[in-house]
């Protein structure tokens, strides 16, 4: 479960900003669950005008995520880091950035971190606390020549060296490392999803329709959001031989494919819907192709239903970013009481995400003032980002009570993060 996240030096974020799922203002939230002694909120939302880099705070976590996970498959010396720094400034644009994470592994707290350029790797750390005492369980700094590795709690990583351009939790996992393993894990149930290209996660939808109970779930999701589908299938077709031919694709490929026959087959996911006679009396059912013949946001619903439901179910962490594109707010609505509810949350989801449907501020007890995050620019252009309790403490304006407007008041640009729109 995550508890806190902080970067400086990344896309738009200049200056350390950190990003918190524990709660303070209300420990008795049905919103929350309780990890040892701390409260972490079930789910945030995060606001702000475009190009104030809302989008950039999950993109950040994201980025930890695929580095720690080495998604870009860093093996040579020689190989390039991932680098996106703040190039606003003569003093960041070819400066390091930093990354740290904070998160609950079963009942044990870890913090790790790291700073990095394209080459190089300049901090790396890894503590836990096991019962309220923070322990050092490796740590690194190039620029010091320091090295050091907890003998009695990390024997992991014990006398493992690594190049300047890789993450030591890499050597630690390779070395068959006990906990680098579980965080590793950790970072692989951290997942982001992109709402203006949702279309990619039908393959999640298809994975979970060949379980039956997974299929259950999802269709029943589907009806309660009351789209007119009754039911869901999965249709397998071969592709003609003429499509292969003229598909671009490489010619050694298509020449692979067509001397096997052409054997590729096409997976279309199909709705039905009731059919009526003139009595409107149901008479059968219409077959609908999912891609082709539903609309954007049924779409974009049914795509998003299989990594949320998959979220919920094994307890994972989820950020979605544009999550309403396309989507109506009553649907969107819906997919945040999912990890709102307790009955249904049971293994403790957490949904992270940005939007610009201002109507979820009006709807009653969706949201603690620490769940909902704004995002804003200086006049340096760099990223500025604060929860709407962090707003009321720090006395930015008049003090924000449970029973005010937030809808109107963050259209009147009492919290900020709203554009300033010229005189046209």
């Amino acid at each position: 479960m995550l508890l806190q996240f902080s970067v400086n030096n990344f896309r738009s974020i200049k200056d350390t900003v950190t990003f918190s799922m524990n709660t303070a203002s209300n420990k008795d939230s049905e919103h929350s669950f309780q990890v040892r002694n701390t409260h972490l909120l079930n789910s945030a939302v995060i606001y702000g005008a475009n190009a104030s880099g809302k989008s950039n705070v999950l993109k950040a976590m994201g980025f930890m995520g695929a580095l720690v996970l080495n998604k870009l498959k860093i093996t040579q010396s020689t190989d390039k880091l991932p680098h996106e720094p703040f190039r606003l400034s003569t003093e960041t644009e070819q400066a390091s950035s930093y990354f740290e994470i904070v998160f609950f592994l079963e009942n044990t707290k870890y913090r790790y971190g790291f700073e990095s350029d394209s080459i190089t790797v300049y901090a790396e750390w890894l503590f836990s606390d096991e019962n309220g005492k923070e322990a050092r369980l490796f740590e690194r700094d190039s620029e010091q020549n320091l090295h050091y590795v907890n003998k009695q709690k990390f024997k992991e990583g014990i006398g493992l060296k690594v190049p300047d351009n890789h993450l030591f939790i890499w050597k630690c996992d390779q070395n068959d490392g006990e906990i680098s393993k579980k965080i590793l894990q950790w970072f692989n149930n951290f997942n982001v999803i992109d709402g203006l290209e949702s279309e990619g996660y039908f393959h999640v939808a298809l994975k979970q329709l060949e379980n039956a109970d997974a299929k259950s779930q999802l269709l029943k999701l589907v009806k309660i959001a009351d789209l007119g589908i009754e039911g869901i299938n999965i249709e397998e077709k071969k592709v003609p031989q003429d499509f292969i031919k003229n598909a671009p694709i490489p010619e050694e490929i298509k020449q692979k494919i067509l001397s096997d026959g052409g054997s590729l087959s096409a997976i279309e996911l199909q709705s039905f819907h009731k059919k009526f006679n003139a009595e409107n009396q149901e008479i059968g059912s219409v077959l609908f192709e999912l891609d082709e013949d539903e609309s954007q946001g049924t779409q974009k619903f049914f795509a998003l239903s299989a990594p949320i439901l998959d979220t919920l179910k094994k307890g994972k962490v989820l950020l979605i970013d544009e999550f309403d594109a396309s989507l109506h707010p009553i649907l969107t609505e819906c997919f945040i009481q999912l990890f709102n509810n307790k009955e249904l949350n049971k293994h403790n989801a957490q949904l992270i995400f940005v939007t610009h449907d201002i109507h979820l501020l009006s709807v009653p007890e969706l949201f603690e003032r620490d769940q909902i995050w704004f995002t804003e620019k200086n006049k340096y252009g760099s990223t500025e980002l604060y929860s709407l309790l962090e707003f009321r403490k720090n006395n930015k304006g008049k003090d924000v009570r449970a029973t005010d407007n937030l809808e109107k008041h963050y259209l009147q640009g009492r919290f900020g993060a709203v554009p300033y729109i010229g005189e046209l």
